[in-house]
């Protein structure tokens, strides 16, 4: 299993980063308003039939039209990390809060607000020409953006779960997900930032606590991310949300944490610059 996961993953990233460089901007929005709708699918299919789930989806086709045409996109990246902000309080407070999340308007708008914010930082992040970055001297384009904020996603899932095997010996989240481990969590924390720093050093000119301090709060969120999946996988009883991926279940199962990620650093860099 170790293995196929192994593999799944590296094919996935080389795949991933190829299709970001070599795409034009207007298929690679298309093909993530594909990825969008694959993951919102799984998502609502956790709770709803099949025809509930395709209309739900070609509603939130309609809305990222919508965010694309008429500059909306602010303000769905803006609703989203909202979002994640009151589905975090539903967190710390499960299993109190299950039977609100249990009810399917609650289901139905965190679904679609969380994967609507996905979609619309990144269709903002795309159209942007100039860099995103420049706030910190750092001219290398949007694409080499969406990058550092993936990477910190793999980074604190790859070095939580390492760390966590070595060291692990107390529970994060242990009633929403289980196997994520206190000591994980902070070597992870401690080393995404630096390697991140390490990566950016020769672009880096200005505002470097501030850059820091950014990192450091999306490896946070991203964590988050991931928690919010796990916590409604949790009250549907699955361990993946499809089989879709060898080794690691479904496409929300590899990109739950890039879901806030994403969202949350743009909002940042959007106020911050």
């Amino acid at each position: 299993m170790f293995r196929q996961r192994l593999i799944s993953a590296l094919l996935l990233s080389i795949g991933i980063v190829s299709l970001i460089f070599l795409l034009p901007n207007d298929f690679l929005i298309y093909f993530i308003l594909f990825l969008t709708c694959i993951s919102l699918a799984e998502f609502l299919r956790l709770r709803f039939s099949v025809l509930l789930t395709i209309l739900f989806v070609c509603f939130i086709l309609i809305l990222s039209y919508l965010s694309s045409s008429y500059g909306l996109d602010k303000f769905f990246i803006s609703l989203s990390v909202l979002t994640y902000f009151g589905l975090f309080c539903l967190i710390i407070s499960f299993p109190v809060s299950k039977p609100l999340i249990q009810r399917n308007i609650v289901w139905l708008i965190s679904g679609v607000v969380i994967h609507l914010g996905f979609f619309a930082s990144l269709n903002f992040l795309i159209d942007k020409e100039e860099s995103l970055l420049m706030y910190f001297g750092m001219d290398t384009g949007n694409r080499f953006t969406l990058l550092i904020i993936i990477l910190i996603s793999v980074l604190m899932d790859t070095l939580a779960f390492f760390g966590g095997n070595k060291f692990g010996k107390n529970k994060l989240l242990h009633s929403v997900s289980p196997n994520k481990t206190t000591e994980g969590f902070l070597i992870a924390l401690t080393l995404t930032p630096l390697i991140i720093l390490l990566i950016t050093s020769g672009f880096l000119e200005k505002n470097f606590f501030q850059f820091f301090i950014l990192i450091l709060i999306s490896s946070i969120v991203s964590v988050i991310g991931d928690a919010v999946i796990s916590l409604f996988k949790r009250v549907a009883e699955v361990k993946d949300t499809s089989n879709l991926i060898p080794g690691h279940g479904g496409l929300l199962d590899r990109i739950d944490s890039h879901l806030a990620t994403i969202p949350a650093f743009i909002f940042i860099l959007v106020v911050i610059s």
